[in-house]
């Protein structure tokens, strides 16, 4: 046998293992978890520098989700979100946009009046970022009772750790980490019992997406939650144990990080989404455009 025939075999041996019928599927460039991580942004303000998600409403009203004491912890009355999109020659590039977060010293966001959440309602057109997540992306409490997630069960999250300090990359799109459920139950759904997650998790971190991804649970396609598309939660803390010592002739505190991710429920997120847009005002503001 010539070695182009055997090349040839080859290739086509590849082809059947990646994309063939003995694979779930080929995955596109598109899946899932790059449109998670096209619709995570980082919001930029000298007091708080951290992460969001931009959502489409039920009503069709695009939005930021985020951690409450990310907008809180911001001064003045502006921040800057790093979105992204392509160039004329189909080039990634960032895409950063103000966004005003007070008007007359009061907040332009809407806060859960029960979690570490909120919500605040952007300008922005749709061509300005690359991806809006669909409300369906949501998890609902049904959501979770059908992808019946397990103890130890592996999720992944994307923000942007210490982001005034580090970069993930130069057109600084979010970072991708992987970790586990690590506390039990995560059912029923209790705003005072969040979740933990087995995750490296830092200052920056707060408001991004947890979501499961397993592309060989559905291989059909079909409509509906499943482990191949869901976001199931935010972050909103990470867990540090505070140690206290005292010696001879000094004391002091020290700070440990456990590395734990806490994790508010995406039912509690769709909460103050729904919330948010009931109580938003009209305005009149027009879609930002550079």
């Amino acid at each position: 046998m010539s070695l182009s025939r055997v090349a040839c075999w080859m290739c086509i041996l590849v082809w059947i293992n990646l994309c063939g019928p003995y694979a779930p599927f080929c995955r596109g460039a598109e899946d899932f978890p790059t449109t998670v991580l096209w619709a995570t942004v980082k919001v930029v303000n000298p007091g708080s520098t951290a992460t969001a998600v931009l959502i489409r409403s039920p009503q069709g009203k695009l939005v930021l989700l985020s951690a409450n004491h990310v907008f809180e912890s911001m001064r003045g009355d502006e921040c800057t979100v790093i979105l992204h999109r392509r160039d004329e020659k189909g080039s990634l590039q960032m895409n950063p946009k103000p966004l005003t977060i007070r008007r007359e010293g009061k907040p332009e966001w809407q806060k859960h009046p029960a979690v570490d959440l909120a919500v605040m309602p952007v300008p922005f057109s749709e061509e300005d970022n690359l991806a809006i997540l669909p409300w369906e992306s949501l998890a609902t409490v049904e959501d979770l009772e059908r992808l019946s997630l397990q103890p130890g069960e592996l999720v992944r999250a994307i923000g942007f750790p210490h982001g005034n300090a580090f970069k993930g990359s130069p057109l600084e799109f979010g970072v991708v980490r992987l970790g586990c459920l690590a506390n039990y139950p995560i059912l029923p759904i209790e705003s005072d019992r969040p979740w933990l997650i087995d995750l490296n998790t830092f200052e920056g971190d707060s408001g991004g997406p947890v979501y499961v991804w397993d592309p060989h649970h559905d291989q059909d396609g079909n409509p509906g939650p499943s482990k191949n598309g869901s976001i199931v939660g935010i972050i909103v803390a990470q867990h540090f144990l505070d140690e206290e010592y005292k010696l001879i002739y000094s004391s002091g505190k020290t700070r440990l990080r456990l590395g734990m991710a806490i994790v508010l429920s995406a039912p509690l997120a769709r909460e103050a989404v729904e919330r948010s847009i009931q109580a938003a005002p009209t305005t009149s503001e027009e879609p930002a455009t550079q």
